[in-house]
């Protein structure tokens, strides 16, 4: 019997060091804005990446669920780049290898490509191990990113997929694609709707 299973995935609310363009990867920071928040969405299971712009969110949507909560939903670890701008990196050597080639250079004292990776399909795994219908998974940019570009039906490179801050994607897809990582059948767009002066 064919199962299918949903995947949404939504991106924490907005930080200050995210209005200020600062990279956040594993920096611990709340958000600034709480806005309020009217959705229809229904899961079966809420998990969150273990920081607190994720969790905060996730408790602001889900007020009335259990949510779990797993460092393997991080963002890239930056290491030495971690609250710093472009400003501040632009003519940093290692800085700027890294941004030409984020596949094979890692930040200082931060993260592979190739580790965040493996992290994330490990969640996946996590994920479709479950008897869940509809995940929802609150997260990092960067993590949206790596999914679509890995499951979207069509293929687009990483740096070209964005979901705003507040905003998520759906992936539709059978269990047993999942289990085979094939690419989604379908893919939605998610945005709540704030109302008040939010």
């Amino acid at each position: 019997m064919v199962r299918h299973v949903a995947i949404t995935c939504i991106r924490h609310f907005v930080t200050k060091e995210n209005e200020e363009k600062r990279y956040i990867g594993w920096t611990n920071v709340p958000i600034v804005k709480k806005p309020n928040v009217s959705h229809s969405l229904h899961a079966d299971v809420v998990i969150t990446s273990d920081l607190l712009r994720c969790r905060q969110t996730a408790h602001l949507l889900f007020p009335h669920a259990l949510i779990e909560c797993s460092y393997r939903w991080r963002e890239l670890n930056f290491g030495d780049f971690e609250g710093k701008t472009y400003a501040e990196l632009q003519t940093v050597e290692s800085y700027r290898r890294w941004i030409d080639d984020p596949i094979h250079h890692s930040p200082p004292n931060g993260e592979s490509f190739r580790h965040f990776q493996g992290r994330i399909e490990r969640a996946i795994d996590d994920l479709i191990s479950r008897s869940a219908s509809h995940i929802v998974v609150v997260t990092h940019g960067g993590v949206i990113r790596y999914l679509l570009s890995q499951y979207a039906p069509k293929t687009r490179p990483f740096w070209e997929w964005h979901v705003p801050f507040d905003e998520g994607v759906t992936l539709c897809n059978t269990n047993e694609r999942w289990k085979e990582r094939k690419r989604c059948i379908s893919l939605a767009a998610v945005r709540f709707k704030e109302s008040g002066n939010g």
